[in-house]
């Protein structure tokens, strides 16, 4: 089903609560699987378009993430490398056709960035409700630590776990809170992909990859500062992430205590008492008839 160039699509938001919904059942989660090649970038496709022509409400875009983070839950033990494989590669980047692409020795001197695209998609989405991420001392805390004696026993600790329900409260249901659900939605995504990954240098080789594309600057400089009291599901994903990383030995500075003061702060210029240039002048030429320069009266008419 192709999404109609009407943002408000009721329909597309219907039909896949109910594709979530039949997800319950095993037979469905054996069609999701043979259907994934097909689906997920074609869903995909439609939330990271240019043009914006995908569903605008967070609602609608944050079942097609719930749907990603289900197909890679029901995979089984022997297949979860395999699975978060496949949905890493729905993720990356689309390769530029042969015409549009710069000459190879411009491309040598650029890093790769191969999942800047859903970077960028949790990048706007902290941009359409920036009043939120203001609380810039914010840390993220360290989870309950977990002895991870080998490496099969790493994604049952670090695999993101189904969180209780929130009580009603007045903030619950905002354009605010769907956004930070859809946000978390991505978050539990990146930190499942990375713990079905079956050992520490893999794992890291995809936190660099995810790092370069800008997700370790948008986690510590943007979700890090919302209120956590508010958007505590953001907060347990980050949380999450930073001790998966501290697992594997990781640099989490960065994303627990978000950028160096020193990079942040934006010094006003000091204000004094320039030396002001004179202005220019101009000599004017001197014009002389020789009016002035006859001596002595020799008699001669003007």
């Amino acid at each position: 089903m192709g999404h109609r160039e009407e943002h408000e699509d009721t329909l597309l938001h219907e039909t896949l609560l109910c594709l979530k919904a039949m997800c319950t059942t095993s037979v469905a989660l054996d069609q999701l699987a043979k259907k994934a090649p097909t689906l997920f970038p074609t869903l995909l496709g439609m939330l990271f378009d240019e043009q914006r022509k995908g569903p605008s409400e967070f609602a609608t875009r944050n079942v097609v993430m719930s749907l990603l983070f289900i197909h890679l839950t029901a995979a089984s033990p022997t297949q979860h490398e395999i699975r978060a494989s496949d949905i890493l590669g729905y993720l990356r980047d689309p390769s530029k056709p042969e015409d549009s692409r710069p000459p190879e020795f411009i491309a040598q001197m650029h890093s790769a960035r191969p999942y800047h695209v859903w970077c960028n998609e949790m990048v706007n989405v902290t941009k359409e409700v920036f009043w939120i991420f203001l609380h810039h001392i914010n840390v993220i805390p360290y989870p309950q630590v977990t002895d991870v004696s080998n490496e099969g026993s790493y994604r049952t600790a670090h695999f993101p776990q189904e969180r209780p329900p929130i009580p009603a409260a007045p903030y619950i249901g905002g354009v605010e809170w769907d956004a930070t659900n859809y946000l978390a939605t991505h978050m539990d995504l990146l930190n499942g992909l990375i713990a079905c990954l079956p050992t520490s240098q893999e794992r890291n080789d995809l936190r660099q990859q995810l790092k370069d594309s800008g997700f370790e600057r948008c986690m510590g400089g943007s979700l890090r500062t919302c209120k956590e009291k508010w958007y505590g599901y953001v907060h347990s994903c980050l949380s999450t992430w930073v001790g998966a990383a501290l697992a594997d030995g990781w640099s989490i500075r960065e994303v627990r205590e978000g950028p160096k003061r020193d990079e942040t702060v934006i010094r006003s210029p000091k204000k004094g008492k320039s030396k002001m240039d004179d202005a220019p002048r101009l000599e004017m030429p001197k014009l002389s008839l020789g009016i002035g320069d006859v001596k002595g009266d020799e008699g001669g008419w003007l």
